[in-house]
């Protein structure tokens, strides 16, 4: 028997699926003559097909930057990929923007904000959970993270990692689902992570830079966290495993530079390891990084999946309001790396991960939908899944093509 949840789902897709097929008429736009026409509700509709009645699914995706609405685009490999999030009991992302009405509290060049009526359309996109734990949570500050949590409240969007002190963004979000209980930790870590003396606050762990002894008197500075935050990370991921049955935890890391001056930064930093795993150790059932905009690896540690960084789901971070001419003269130059991504789809079955598949997502680089992301067609697809692959080879990972997405090995 279908959950309410997914009947309730499966008939909004209906009625989205005529909306389109209208709008698609109207416009006159269709598939090239070129290209192979795909039927991605079919595809969409087997992958849905997997899941058994009592199972819980969880989607994650990486960065959400936003400046303009995207759930009313029509065409199949948009539509779809958001029928995966809203077919899905949780849909996790990283809100890296704030939401708030005082665009006067801007601090420094970035504008990443929208009003109020926005959580609506985060929520249409069938996201339902967030992390606040990242480095735009104060573009606005306090006052804008503070009105960014009653949006996200009155939205019907559950938050972890920002709180109206700092021993509330420390607390878990919590989420059930029949007899399964699921929860969510959010912390960003730099060498200057602003937490929030008083009033509204995020969950950091401080990780200053520290000079390292080598041979013959050389020294090599790097970037480690202080104990003492790693620790009271423990102790907040203890709690939340003591309450619930799947624990989620999230790191925004700004530990390598992502300017264009140094490589692209898609390998894992050795000194981040540690922290990672004692976060499993402690009891953290799946780790979602992101931070530096492009993929990383995936580790399946102790039978815990680790996914370094998820890069960017939504990208679009040239707002209109600032001159072009900024971009140009930008460190950080546009690369495709950046403009792709997976969404790990996981089956919760039994409490426990049971299944994990990597859905290829390519996002526009170009025009009015800059930065908007879409089902990968099948030759992207395979390039991305090849790229998982390798990035994760060095963790033993096996992640094997499974028609048109992926599949990780437990």
């Amino acid at each position: 028997m279908l959950s309410r949840r997914k009947f309730l789902k499966g008939v909004e897709r209906s009625a989205l699926g005529l909306a389109a097929a209208h709008v698609l008429a109207k416009t006159g736009m269709a598939q090239p003559r070129d290209a192979a026409p795909v039927d991605w509700d079919s595809r969409v509709d087997a992958l849905l097909g997997r899941d058994e009645p009592d199972d819980i699914i969880v989607t994650a995706v990486g960065d959400m930057i936003w400046n303009r609405e995207l759930t009313h685009f029509p065409e199949p490999d948009y539509r779809n990929l958001y029928r995966i999030l809203q077919e899905a009991e949780i849909a996790y992302g990283n809100l890296e923007m704030s939401l708030n009405e005082r665009p006067d509290l801007q601090r420094g060049l970035y504008n990443y904000r929208k009003g109020r009526e926005f959580g609506w359309e985060i929520a249409r996109l069938g996201i339902n959970l967030v992390s606040l734990g990242n480095n735009h949570a104060f573009d606005y500050g306090p006052e804008g993270l503070e009105e960014t949590l009653d949006i996200l409240s009155r939205s019907g969007i559950a938050q972890a990692g920002g709180g109206r002190s700092a021993q509330d963004a420390q607390r878990h979000a919590e989420m059930e689902f029949g007899r399964t209980k699921l929860s969510l930790l959010s912390y960003y870590s730099s060498e200057h992570a602003e937490t929030g003396d008083e009033g509204p606050a995020i969950a950091t762990i401080n990780a200053p830079s520290v000079l390292i002894e080598g041979e013959h008197g050389s020294a090599e500075a790097a970037v480690a966290p202080l104990e003492s935050d790693v620790k009271a990370m423990e102790d907040a991921i203890r709690t939340a495993k003591a309450r619930t049955d799947i624990v989620i935890v999230h790191y925004h890391l700004h530990w390598v530079s992502h300017s264009r001056a140094y490589p692209i930064p898609d390998q894992v930093p050795a000194h981040q390891h540690p922290m990672v795993y004692r976060a499993i150790d402690a009891g953290a059932d799946m780790i979602v990084g992101n931070g530096p905009h492009v993929l990383r690896g995936i580790e399946i540690y102790k039978g815990k999946p680790i996914f370094y960084s998820l890069g960017n789901f939504i990208y679009q971070y040239k707002t209109p309001e600032i001159p072009p001419v900024i971009w140009t003269r930008d460190q950080q130059q546009d690369i495709p790396e950046e403009f792709q991504t997976v969404v790990p789809r996981l089956t919760v079955r039994d409490r426990k991960i049971a299944r994990i598949e990597l859905i290829p997502c390519t996002l526009e680089m170009t025009g009015p939908r800059t930065g908007c992301p879409k089902l990968a067609d099948d030759a992207r697809g395979r390039e991305i899944i090849a790229l998982m692959r390798r990035l994760s080879k060095r963790y033993d990972t096996r992640i094997r093509q499974n028609g048109w997405y992926g599949e990780v090995a437990l």
